[in-house]
């Protein structure tokens, strides 16, 4: 993992120096449970403008 600073740089910015390994994987963890209860919502009861 000896790029993952560079590559976090370049997605979060500057602000994303400091981060440690740990954080960036529980930060995974979360979107990852979000992402998956996103997928389980029942959207078929709303309404959507198509462009």
């Amino acid at each position: 993992m000896g790029d993952m600073p560079s590559a976090l740089e370049s997605f979060l910015g500057k602000q994303a120096k400091g981060l440690s390994v740990n954080s960036v994987s529980r930060f995974k963890q979360q979107w990852e449970a979000e992402d998956d209860q996103w997928r389980k919502c029942d959207l078929s009861k709303r309404r959507y403008i198509y462009i």
